[in-house]
């Protein structure tokens, strides 16, 4: 009975180890209290975050949220709104074959209940995101619409704490619809839907790994990322967020709150901060 319970404690360990890998805290070079930094992913219920070791301790213990952006600005997201609308002379057609264009709109009637000819003006990418979006929800059941960031935020505003983005509306606008030329974009909605079951399949993957806290593999899980792509979204992001950190972490204790792909790997967030000389230890 007791090598049981011995190894029921063992398991229990290495379950709050694995979730501790999603949050970080921040301490040392000169810093005078601690920061935390908490990686994100899409398509995560809200009911997730109860099991991430001491998330809401660190998130009441800091007088800042830092953000990839700040969201829930009505003129922000209008702005982000309106650049999800292409250029007014060119249309999806244009960037499709004819085989192309018939079989995304077949497919977009059967999974979203409407066709290309609704969203003809959209930005590929937009297209695209929606649509791996309700097959993932289809598939999977999930209904929870709101997302951790947003949600930390909105707790934030609730409790009068200061809200900080790293990036502006512009730089946020590049990094949802800046990716690659429209006729690449084209080509990556053409391919997801070729291959609608490996993409479910890896958008699952994806999500396991997230919830077992196993950064370093989500950097390892963009197979339609190209490596100037891969810079361009992540690497180089992370690095202009290095130039802005020092200071807020320096200012005050931060509740940093960004996408979980940002964190892992030599180029992600903590191994960085480690080089610049703080010290970053996983909440356990």
């Amino acid at each position: 009975m007791k090598k049981i319970i011995l190894a029921f404690s063992i398991s229990l360990v290495g379950f709050v180890t694995v979730q501790a890998q999603l949050l970080w805290k921040v301490t040392g070079n000169g810093l005078k209290q601690p920061s935390y930094i908490f990686g994100t992913q899409d398509l995560i219920s809200i009911q997730f975050l109860d099991s991430v070791p001491g998330l809401f301790k660190a998130f009441n213990e800091c007088d800042i949220v830092v953000g990839e952006t700040v969201l829930n600005r009505i003129d922000e997201t209008a702005r982000i709104q309106q650049a999800a609308i292409m250029p007014s002379h060119i249309n999806i057609k244009d960037l499709l074959s004819d085989e192309e264009y018939k079989m995304i709109d077949n497919e977009l009637k059967s999974v979203m209940k409407f066709g290309l000819k609704e969203v003809s003006i959209m930005n590929p990418m937009l297209i695209l995101s929606l649509y791996k979006s309700e097959i993932f929800k289809q598939q999977t059941g999930f209904r929870d619409g709101t997302q951790s960031d947003s949600y930390f935020q909105l707790v934030a505003s609730e409790k009068d704490k200061k809200v900080v983005g790293l990036e502006n509306v512009e730089q946020q606008i590049s990094s949802l619809y800046g990716f690659g030329t429209l006729e690449r974009q084209a080509d990556l909605l053409v391919e997801a839907i070729q291959h609608k079951d490996k993409v479910l399949s890896e958008m699952i993957q994806l999500n396991k790994r997230y919830k077992a806290g196993k950064i370093d593999e989500l950097i390892k899980h963009s197979p339609a990322m190209t490596e100037e792509e891969y810079a361009k979204m992540i690497d180089n992001r992370n690095a202009d967020w290095l130039t802005k950190l020092p200071e807020l972490l320096k200012k005050s204790s931060c509740f940093v709150c960004v996408g979980a792909i940002h964190l892992g790997g030599n180029n992600g967030l903590i191994k960085q901060l480690e080089r610049k000389g703080y010290k970053v230890k996983a909440v356990e």
